[in-house]
């Protein structure tokens, strides 16, 4: 009798030619504190070498860190982290939960980490799929997290398209959006809550997303070499990628708030990025209690930012191109964000604009949007596999699952993004 199994198994996602996918994670340097923590996917082979290094599968969470991410949300859900409930009761708490929660003994199939340390042989190296000796010739995929988020949560959608053959480096901002993130000082930062009442300000989130499309845009430079820095920055990894990156080829990607991050980044620098994969992006603010309702970022509609912003300027402090964003691009909904008239308007206007910009130019592919029905806002992460189907039936909804079935859900994201790339 077949046994059904307990989790949903990724291994259907992971398709594609590269033997393996190996995960390099280069923290916070505090010899370089412009660069945020990056988790770099790239295709690989074992190494051949006299004394072959044992390949350890990578976790989802970087050093398998369970307890740090769980104390983070907890300290957005629960209580502050400067709180003696949260010290002396939620902390050890979530540390306790930590040790039987899943995820902690799941690991992401066909994937081998790469030490931290340049100085500490690696099982694998940078295999690209592209075998011939042409310089230049890697695609490199920029992908930024969630409001709340780590990138963690986005590890397979990563690994998969690794094992199509991209290079994908996922980033941990340091803006105060994430749960918790290291800095390189060895603290660490967590969420930053929005002020609430009269202290309330459009400023917040506006510079929040400046800072986060800033970072984007740095860590971009440093992967292909223009910007130097960093303990890290001669990792032997990272010097067999970097003679095949090709500038030309650099994608824009993020999920909701890191889909609003890439897109003001491609907005800044159009000609960086090549095109752009949105995954449920969030493209509109409505804080109309406080009279505040603007698309987001401004910048990426070609509009100003809203009255009270800025100390009063209406024009960003980033940019002055009135264009928006022109890069051909494809946005992936949720049918719960689809059904947020306000911001499934935006997302439809961000698209039309796009393609009314590009509409003389036969060669660039047309900007598309598409929903995946009966999913939900958390379907674009990895949650779904996190835990066991028995669980997720009953917590989907408290995790923010739609009714669609976590793999098929997963596997159409990956299979529009993946079609809309092959055009480029």
């Amino acid at each position: 009798m077949k046994v059904a199994p307990l989790f949903h198994a990724p291994q259907r996602l992971l398709v594609g030619d590269a033997p393996l996918i190996g995960v390099l994670d280069l923290p916070s340097s505090a010899s370089n504190q412009e660069r945020p923590p990056i988790r770099l996917f790239f295709p690989a082979a074992t190494t051949v070498a006299p004394k072959p290094c044992r390949v350890k599968q990578a976790r989802y969470f970087v050093n398998n860190r369970v307890s740090y991410v769980l104390q983070g949300f907890a300290h957005i859900a629960l209580a502050r982290h400067t709180t003696k409930l949260y010290r002396f009761l939620i902390r050890p708490l979530m540390w306790l939960v930590s040790l039987f929660f899943p995820v902690r003994f799941l690991k992401i199939p066909d994937t081998a980490l790469v030490p931290t340390k340049k100085d500490v042989s690696s099982p694998v190296e940078y295999s690209p799929l592209n075998s011939s000796n042409e310089i230049k010739s890697q695609s490199l995929i920029m992908f930024s997290h969630g409001l709340t988020g780590t990138g963690e949560e986005n590890a397979l959608f990563c690994t998969a398209l690794a094992k199509r053959g991209y290079v994908v480096a996922c980033i941990h901002h340091r803006d105060g959006s994430s749960s918790r993130v290291p800095m390189p000082d060895g603290t660490c930062k967590f969420y930053e809550h929005l002020p609430n009442g009269d202290d309330y300000s459009p400023n917040h989130r506006l510079e929040q997303v400046s800072y986060r499309a800033k970072e984007f845009l740095y860590a971009t430079k440093w992967l292909l070499g223009e910007e130097r820095g960093g303990d890290d920055y001669d990792h032997p990894i990272l010097q067999q990628i970097r003679p095949k990156l090709d500038k030309k080829k650099v994608i824009a990607s993020g999920f909701s708030y890191g889909s609003t991050t890439c897109s003001l980044a491609a907005t800044v620098e159009p000609k960086r990025f090549q095109c752009a994969v949105f995954l449920d992006g969030w493209f509109h603010v409505d804080y109309s209690s406080k009279g505040y309702v603007y698309n987001f970022p401004p910048e990426a509609f070609g509009e100003d930012w809203p009255n009270g912003a800025n100390n009063g300027n209406v024009k960003s402090h980033m940019i002055e191109n009135k264009d928006g964003l022109t890069i051909p691009s494809i946005f992936i909904n949720s049918a719960q964000f689809a059904g947020y008239k306000q911001l499934y308007a935006a997302t439809k206007t961000l698209a039309k604009n796009i393609n009314a910009h590009n509409k003389h130019d036969t060669t660039i592919p047309e900007s598309t949007l598409h929903v995946i029905p009966d999913t939900k806002h958390q379907n674009f992460c990895d949650v779904g596999f996190w835990l066991p189907k028995v669980l997720l039936r009953r917590l989907g909804k408290l995790l923010a699952l739609g009714d669609a079935d976590v793999l098929e859900a997963s596997e159409r994201i990956l299979n529009l993004s993946l079609k809309f790339l092959k055009q480029f």
